[in-house]
């Protein structure tokens, strides 16, 4: 939201258009053969009336390549065991606004169709206005219903989410305006990844030793909270604006994560906008999370324990850090079409001395997209 209110500030806008239609193409590829993913998206939204709108999209993505299974390397400096892997997936998303006066309302669905995974959801969100439109309250609710194919059972595992979002914005003058968001979000069911596995070297005769590998367990409710501040700063005298954000993030897996991004809006001439960003992330590690069971009391079961104990070598659950610097360039051809092109680089790296660096991924994000309104 930050950010296209400062689009809006920089930026030609069609005073009359009533509906825009947008295309984006994304590309995601990860060195080394790892996973690639291309998404492919559309996007229309129209008035209904003078207090009304309808919004539409439309998304189709396609993911394939190699990804690490969870299995312990065979040496020390060897590279994580990966399996291959190709999947399709189909989502699309409606949302319908209405104003009532001061108060603005959302009411949104959504579904997502993979193979192996199914889900519906729903929104409703609220935004109201005070003290002549300077101050903005902001409350959301959404809800999933997930359906997921797993290996030990021929009925389809489930799993429910909810979320809600407590926000407010200040604008401080023309061209300065902050934001605080407070976010919580629950989850139940079936929360392991049926694709990951992780090893133990059991003794099946004396001295005898095999390296055998099982299904990861992880706990059947994660608690998430989070707290998001923004700052954005529009400078006049430069042509530019700044767009500056932070967000702690904590769960009840044992994860903390610190995410900040900053990016400046650079104005060039009448129609191009320039804009460099970057974006750094780093985490704890879950409570349960082992790049193996070697050594450990635990016995591992290849069916879902929810009474524990929990492991899991799944290098997401690891302590980590990522850097994500891109530029993305705006054109504006005339006051009905916009063009986009952005190029991301995306790096990721351990932070526990344990997990192999051959487990985190690094890959190039080149986002192409077109919008024209009337």
């Amino acid at each position: 939201m930050a950010l296209a209110g400062f689009l809006v500030l920089l930026q030609p806008q069609p005073a009359k258009a009533e509906t825009t239609v947008s295309y984006k193409y994304q590309d995601y590829r990860e060195a080394g053969g790892r996973i690639g993913v291309q998404v492919n998206s559309a996007l229309i939204e129209t008035t209904l009336g003078t207090a009304a709108r309808l919004r539409f999209t439309g998304v189709i993505d396609t993911i394939a390549g190699a990804t690490p299974t969870g299995q312990e390397v065979a040496t020390p400096d060897g590279a994580v065991p990966l399996a291959q892997m190709e999947e399709e997936r189909m989502a699309w998303t409606a949302d319908y606004s209405h104003q009532f006066s001061r108060v603005n309302v959302t009411l949104g669905l959504a579904n997502s169709r993979e193979s192996d995974y199914v889900s519906d959801g729903a929104s409703l969100n609220a935004v109201v206005d005070f003290n002549e439109k300077n101050t903005g309250l902001f409350v959301g609710l959404s809800a999933t219903d997930d359906t997921l194919r797993v290996f030990h059972q021929t009925d389809w595992a489930g799993k429910r989410s909810v979320d809600a979002l407590l926000g407010m914005t200040q604008l401080f003058g023309p061209h300065t305006k902050a934001g605080l968001n407070l976010g919580w979000g629950r989850s139940t069911g079936y929360l392991n990844d049926p694709y990951k596995i992780i090893t133990k070297r059991t003794e099946l005769l004396p001295g005898i030793f095999l390296p055998l590998t099982f299904r990861e367990n992880r706990p059947a409710e994660r608690k998430k909270r989070n707290v998001f501040a923004s700052l954005n700063h529009a400078l006049p005298a430069a042509r530019g604006a700044i767009d500056a954000s932070y967000r702690l993030y904590d769960d009840s897996f044992g994860i903390t994560s610190h995410t900040l991004a900053v990016a400046w809006f650079q104005k060039l001439g009448a129609q191009i906008i320039v804009i460099p960003s970057f974006r750094f992330y780093r985490q704890t590690a879950a409570d349960f999370y082992r790049v193996s069971l070697t050594g450990t009391t635990i016995t591992p079961s290849n069916l879902p324990q929810p009474g524990g104990p929990f492991y899991s070598a799944d290098y997401r659950l690891a302590a980590c850090r990522s850097l994500t610097p891109g530029l993305k360039v705006v054109w504006n051809p005339t006051d009905r079409l916009r063009l986009e092109l952005a190029g991301e680089r995306y790096t990721m790296k351990g932070r526990d001395g344990v997990t192999s660096a051959s487990a985190f991924p690094r890959a190039d994000i080149v986002t192409a997209g077109v919008l024209y309104a009337w």
